[in-house]
């Protein structure tokens, strides 16, 4: 009976270790994949900040990719979650990518010196498995001990950020004319002339439902906010329950259009005008939600009989008044044998002065005229619209706190009036839905809320499409 005890007592222990040995043997297991699953993640965290601050630098030049490599190696540096926070890692250019769209092929990702064209580089990849020197690199304890292979494991994170939208209103318009900038030649200011931008005067209201360069009806369009660049999409993509929240937000989901064509519709429902009014604080009845669809912090309509008015004659609308064949602004006509009425301009200047032209553009931008030279700008009859001098003089209306009411119950954003057009190459062929030629995207400075046929905004100049970018997002 004892050897039989002793017998049971050695195969016990003999048991024991064998179990002991593989306890230890899976919580070394354990422990190695658990640092290899913890740098992973950490490397993942690095790799996602240093993406996203690096798309917030994209803005499609070769100085834009430059701020991103340096934005994304400064995240990495100071802002990852590498090793508990403790301390930063070193991102090296190896690592950083870009491409011109998120699921681009590997040969199409570019370092930031060798990209073929910046204005199309609107995504970034960050590959920490890349980097030089690895950031990956874990020593293990239990699975080196069963082979010099296993001694380390690497392992790595990747994140692609970018743009998939522009800050572009689905509502797009007629060029006036051809040129991105040219003269307007009036005898009275000369050697000055002023700068026109597709034909539109800079400080001048235009309805922009009202115009047409080639006939005596408005033309005006959906843009698809939701189509591809090129391709005519389908009707829902246009109806009015699509372009709704668009028209609300200001953002259309295109990463980019650059010389592309995009889907137009037209005419642009007239039933759409209170959505653009929650700019004025003006929601209800306007289909947007404050949330998405916040107020300017100015909602101040002009023009305005106040005491405090910066022109010396209130005029008859919001906007320049538009007439004849081709459908204009009384404004745009250079010939002045029959000046309009002095209230035909509508408000001037509340947002942008006119400026002068020149050949090639200053650097320091164009020179704006003075308010002295209005009656030379804007000849009417039986006299010229002019400047109260209490018109501001290192500001515009629109920035001063005298022509300033701030919205009530919803927090108000700072230039949410300001709307970017789309400037269609005229005429646009005929149907209802075609494909349209972008030449330009207009700056336009809401004077007024909306009504039915009339949206006034005054003309504040050209804007570069890259600059327009919606909110960096993470892809992948």
């Amino acid at each position: 009976m004892a050897s039989r005890r002793q017998g049971q007592r050695g195969a016990m222990l003999i048991a024991f270790a064998i179990l002991l040995i593989l306890v230890l043997g899976f919580v070394g297991l354990a422990l190695d994949v658990g640092q290899v699953i913890g740098r992973k993640t950490e490397l993942q965290n690095l790799a996602d900040n240093a993406a996203m601050a690096a798309a917030a630098e994209l803005v499609g030049t070769p100085e834009g990719l430059l701020a991103a490599v340096d934005k994304a190696k400064h995240s990495a540096a100071d802002r990852s979650a590498w090793r508990r926070r403790m301390e930063g890692a070193v991102l090296s250019d190896a690592s950083i990518r870009f491409a011109s769209a998120p699921d681009a092929p590997a040969s199409a990702w570019h370092a930031a010196g060798s990209v073929p064209d910046p204005a199309t580089a609107l995504f970034v990849r960050v590959d920490t498995q890349a980097n030089d020197p690895s950031l990956g690199r874990v020593a293990t304890a239990f699975l080196g001990a069963w082979s010099p292979a296993l001694r380390t494991l690497d392992t790595g994170a990747r994140a692609v950020a970018g743009h998939t939208s522009l800050r572009l209103m689905p509502l797009a318009i007629c060029a006036l004319s051809s040129s991105a900038a040219s003269p307007r030649t009036n005898a009275a200011l000369l050697p000055a002339v002023e700068l026109l931008e597709y034909g539109f005067r800079r400080g001048v209201a235009y309805n922009l439902l009202k115009l047409n360069p080639h006939g005596p009806g408005a033309e005006h369009f959906v843009l698809n906010p939701l189509g591809q660049p090129g391709v005519v999409g389908s009707s829902l993509q246009v109806s009015d329950a699509s372009v709704l929240p668009f028209v609300c937000s200001g953002m259309v989901l295109y990463p980019r259009i650059g010389s592309a064509q995009v889907h137009v519709h037209r005419p642009f429902p007239a039933t759409m005008w209170p959505a653009f009014n929650a700019r004025f604080n003006q929601h209800a009845g306007s289909g947007c939600d404050p949330v998405v669809a916040p107020p300017d912090t100015n909602i101040r309509a002009y023009p305005n009989t106040a005491a405090n008015w910066w022109m010396t004659n209130t005029p008859d609308a919001p906007s320049a008044l538009s007439t004849g064949n081709p459908l204009l602004s009384v404004a745009d006509p250079e010939s002045n044998a029959t000046p309009p009425s002095v209230g035909s301009y509508g408000p001037l200047w509340s947002f942008a002065r006119a400026v002068k032209y020149s050949s090639p553009k200053p650097a320091g931008g164009y020179l704006p005229f003075a308010t002295s030279d209005w009656p030379k700008l804007y000849p009417a009859t039986p006299a010229a619209p002019a400047a109260k001098s209490n018109y501001p003089t290192d500001k515009s209306p629109y920035l001063t706190p005298a022509y300033q009411t701030a919205p009530t119950s919803n927090t108000g954003v700072a230039q949410r009036r300001l709307l970017h057009i789309p400037l269609l190459a005229c005429p646009v062929p005929a149907g209802s839905d075609v494909l349209a030629q972008v030449r330009g995207i207009g700056r336009f400075f809401m004077t007024a809320p909306a009504s039915n046929g009339v949206l006034s905004a005054e003309f504040d100049g050209l804007a570069a499409e890259g600059t327009l970018a919606g909110p960096a997002e993470l892809l992948q």
